[in-house]
């Protein structure tokens, strides 16, 4: 490929970036705490393929994070958020694949992958062709297989997967890891689950949801786990610290659900917030990862491989009961005005489980919008348009209700 091309792909890229990090900043101006997380960012995806020398890439957040950080090795997560990097993949693969498969790719076809041990959950249909995709390009492939369905047998057969998973990283490092270390990485990785959700707490109704989003996405980002917790907790001080605006008052509280939103792909919650509502929650399956400490943990059983397993949300099962329950428990735990259910194009699993969702929030009078996109730029209007309709929606129900604003 030419030189000017390759530049040219990079100056688009940088461009994107840095426009995404701009309007963050704004939202987050005053608040210093937050610099960490925004420079955390930049540097991710800012210091230039060429300088990046990761010992394991991590496609999406299906894998337990526990195998890769128990290592000591440097790892790079690539979630796939990018609308110029799903550009870079149009010589693989046609153009209805959904965005995040293709930005992943994007990113992956980079020369910073040739030595790297890629993980690969095999979630849906897009995995397994990226994987044999990545497979013939020379990459270092280890797939992880997700049983269809949760039951004993299924249990059985994820814990067959992890092992192998374990044997993998530690064959192609040449040094096995010790539960012990493996034991010690889940504690500390629910630790730091137990701070994100302080802050979680603390931020609500101070900081805008896009920005909650943000930072606790940029866990991903993070070279150091435990510096970036530290940081949290600072920024979790802060807002402690700071009276609610209470946003309620003027903006609807809605819960975004379906497909999982990355940086700097942050079109939909950006809109979201200029249409004059506020994200009380995100719950996607992403965001759950992250944010959930695992049932097994909250009954003060010991954590097990088998805690990622039960809990885990992705569109891996073709019944996703997991996602299902927690979302129950959350609009019962949560005052929610509506529900913006995300599709990324070409993500019909997430469709699957619309169904379900429609009925359980008809029961609980609480109204549905679903939003279908992809990572271009030309829809934004519609979506515009369509958002601050729902939004007057909702202040209409509100005002029915008899409810002050």
């Amino acid at each position: 490929m030419p030189n000017t091309l390759i530049n040219e792909k990079a100056s688009v890229f940088e461009k994107e970036i840095t426009d995404a990090l701009y309007t963050i900043e704004k939202y987050l101006a005053g608040y210093a705490e937050a610099a960490f997380f925004i420079n955390t960012a930049r540097k991710h995806f800012l210091s230039g393929f060429n300088c990046l020398k990761p010992d394991i890439i991590v496609l999406g957040s299906s894998i337990p994070a526990e195998l890769v950080f128990a290592t000591n090795k440097t790892v790079y997560w690539v979630l796939g958020g990018s609308r110029a990097s799903s550009n870079w993949a149009d010589d693989l693969v046609p153009r209805d694949t959904d965005p995040i498969s293709r930005s992943s790719l994007g990113y992956l076809k980079s020369d910073f992958t040739k030595n790297a041990l890629i993980l690969v959950p095999l979630v849906n249909d897009s995995a397994r062709k990226l994987a044999y995709l990545l497979r013939s390009m020379g990459r270092h492939v280890h797939t992880v297989y997700f049983p269809p369905v949760k039951n004993k047998e299924s249990l059985a057969e994820w814990y067959r997967q992890y092992e192998d998973c374990r044997y993998a990283i530690s064959s192609y490092f040449k040094k096995p890891f010790s539960n012990r270390a493996l034991q010690r990485t889940r504690e500390r990785i629910y630790q730091i689950k137990t701070h994100i959700r302080k802050f979680i707490l603390a931020s609500n109704g101070i900081l805008c949801g896009a920005c909650r989003m943000f930072i606790i996405g940029s866990y991903y980002y993070a070279e150091d786990p435990s510096e970036w917790c530290e940081h949290l907790d600072c920024l979790t001080k802060r807002l402690q610290n700071k009276s609610p605006v209470n946003m309620s008052k003027a903006r609807r509280k809605v819960l975004l659900l379906g497909s999982p939103i990355y940086f700097p792909n942050y079109k939909v919650p950006f809109l979201i917030e200029e249409a004059g509502l506020e994200i009380a929650l995100q719950a996607d399956h992403t965001s759950l990862t992250i944010c959930s400490s695992g049932c097994l943990a909250k009954k003060n059983r010991r954590i097990t491989p088998y805690t990622f397993y039960i809990n885990d949300s992705s569109p891996a099962y073709v019944k996703n009961d997991t996602l299902y329950e927690e979302i129950a428990r959350l609009i019962s735990e949560n005052e929610i005005d509506g529900v913006v259910y995300h599709i990324l194009k070409g993500q019909i699993e997430y469709d699957f489980e619309l169904g379900r969702f429609e009925e359980m929030f008809e029961q609980e009078d609480i109204p549905i919008f679903r939003l279908e996109t992809d990572y271009n730029y030309q829809d934004v209007e519609q979506l515009r348009i369509r958002l601050e309709a729902f939004s007057e929606v909702l202040n209409q129900r509100t005002y029915g209700k008899g409810v002050a604003v």
